[in-house]
């Protein structure tokens, strides 16, 4: 994003609240002469009575100062600007559903957070009573952040991996949410899905992991955190000893190693920023979902679209809304309610019913339905705890530039790659760290209809050179 250069751009600094100064009809000079006749000076007192410039509208000065900062900023960073020809031909999810399926939508991308994930049985971190933050009490943490921050981790380590073992990758199936990107994916419309989430539930559910940017890392992997060493470790190892109540250390230093997560005070990986750019260029609807776009630089994301772009956001709440200020100055985040939203819609619900009903107005909720079923079966079939053990063997070296999902997947990254594959057993140990929230999950997934969670918060991290 282009600094701000600072500059204002434009009078009216001096004029008051909503009324300008009443401007001068001419440049500085003397006054009418004093020897004029009097019926010149009454002409001319006349004249400017009349005159259209001696009194403006009021508030017209400053809509044209706002006018000219728009246009400068519009010019100079890239914001704002003229507001674009509206391609829905109605804000609502059927005038999504229509666009998606016109020749107009050929590339989609999704924004992603913990809502997604919760009817797997995994909290979100946000939401009052069930979020993850609201369940900490138990770790005797200074406030329930710390848990993911780095510089906490780094001294007492042990309350993130007893967390750990309860939300421990292996554990959870994708949900209807998942897989309606699995069918975006398989139809060729999916240009890319950007997750804050760290579950992994998006490779078990067959996304391919070049269309996949893990935003907040992931658990697939693992590093020493000396800087000198750097020694990596796969999800099996990192399982291990977890599960064995031991503080991870590197086999190579005796460092500390930490699964490939990114916590608060943490760079995001360069994945995230090196595909943003031309990903957010080609972008003909971005759909975002299960996330209160709270956490940067992740929530920055929406406005980076091209200003004709709809914007569809599956949530229990409306959220990325723009402040007052940035609205006024007509650039920011979502608008659904003001009389100028032109392409922002909102489907407030759990993210499993908003895709269904999203699926069902494009024709594919039959096939929906069906894929979730199969890839389920495939899961059940091979035995969640199996394949979280077995997920890791194929990695190789995938990792060594910071989490990069596209390295080195083996057999397992080529069974994701074709979504004609049953996912099976490499497909299904990702499973997610967050909280399995009793025995009904697996019944719940079952049968897609029955949605539960859907649509809450980006969990887990920010960056570290992120700002909040």
């Amino acid at each position: 994003m282009a600094d701000r250069d600072g500059t204002g751009g434009g009078g009216g600094a001096g004029s008051g609240p909503g009324r300008a100064a009443p401007s001068s009809p001419a440049p500085s000079g003397d006054p009418p002469s004093a020897h004029a006749a009097p019926g010149a000076r009454q002409a001319e007192a006349e004249q400017d009575a009349e005159s259209p410039v001696s009194e403006p509208e009021p508030g017209a000065s400053a809509d044209a100062d706002m006018e000219l900062l728009r246009s400068l900023l519009s010019r100079t960073l890239g914001l704002g600007g003229d507001r674009a020809e509206p391609v829905l031909d109605e804000l609502s999810l059927a005038g999504v559903s229509r666009f998606l399926k016109s020749e107009r939508c050929k590339n989609i991308v999704c924004m992603v957070g913990a809502g997604i994930s919760t009817s797997a049985g995994i909290p979100d971190f946000r939401s009052p009573g069930t979020g993850l933050y609201s369940n900490l009490q138990s770790y005797n943490l200074p406030y329930p952040e710390a848990i993911f921050e780095i510089g906490f981790f780094k001294k007492h380590p042990e309350p993130f991996f007893a967390l750990a073992r309860e939300l421990y990758p292996g554990q959870f199936k994708p949900t209807v949410c998942h897989y309606f990107m699995r069918l975006l994916q398989d139809k060729g419309l999916l240009l890319r899905c950007y997750t804050q989430n760290i579950d992994t539930l998006e490779r078990v559910a067959g996304l391919d992991p070049e269309l996949l940017v893990e935003a907040h890392g992931t658990f697939f992997t693992s590093h020493c955190l000396r800087a000198s060493c750097r020694q990596r470790y796969s999800l099996a190892w990192m399982r291990e000893r977890i599960f064995s109540s031991l503080v991870p250390k590197c086999e190579k230093c005796q460092g500390l190693v930490k699964p490939d997560i990114v916590f608060f005070g943490e760079n995001l990986p360069s994945r995230f920023f090196a595909l943003l750019e031309s990903d957010f260029e080609k972008v003909d609807l971005l759909l975002i979902m299960g996330t209160s776009l709270q956490v940067q630089p992740f929530a920055s994301l929406i406005s980076r679209v091209p200003t004709n772009t709809p914007r569809l956001l599956i949530n229990k709440e409306k959220t990325g809304q723009s402040d007052p200020l940035m609205s006024l100055m007509g650039f920011g985040g979502m608008d659904f309610d003001s009389d100028k939203a032109y392409r922002d819609v909102a489907w407030l619900g759990d993210c499993d019913s908003g895709c269904l009903a999203l699926a069902e107005l494009l024709g594919w909720k039959e096939e929906l339905e069906e894929l979730v079923r199969r890839e389920h079966a495939a899961i059940d079939a091979k035995g969640g705890d199996r394949v979280g053990g077995n997920l890791q063997k194929p990695r190789g070296d995938e990792d060594k530039d910071g989490g990069n999902p596209k390295k080195g997947l083996g057999d397992e990254g080529k069974a994701q790659s074709d979504p004609k594959k049953s996912l099976g057993g490499t497909a299904k140990a990702e499973k997610d760290p967050k909280k399995p929230q009793g025995g009904d999950k697996d019944k719940a997934q079952n049968d897609p209809g029955k949605s539960r969670g859907g649509s809450e918060d980006p969990p887990h991290s920010t960056g570290g050179t992120a700002q909040n």
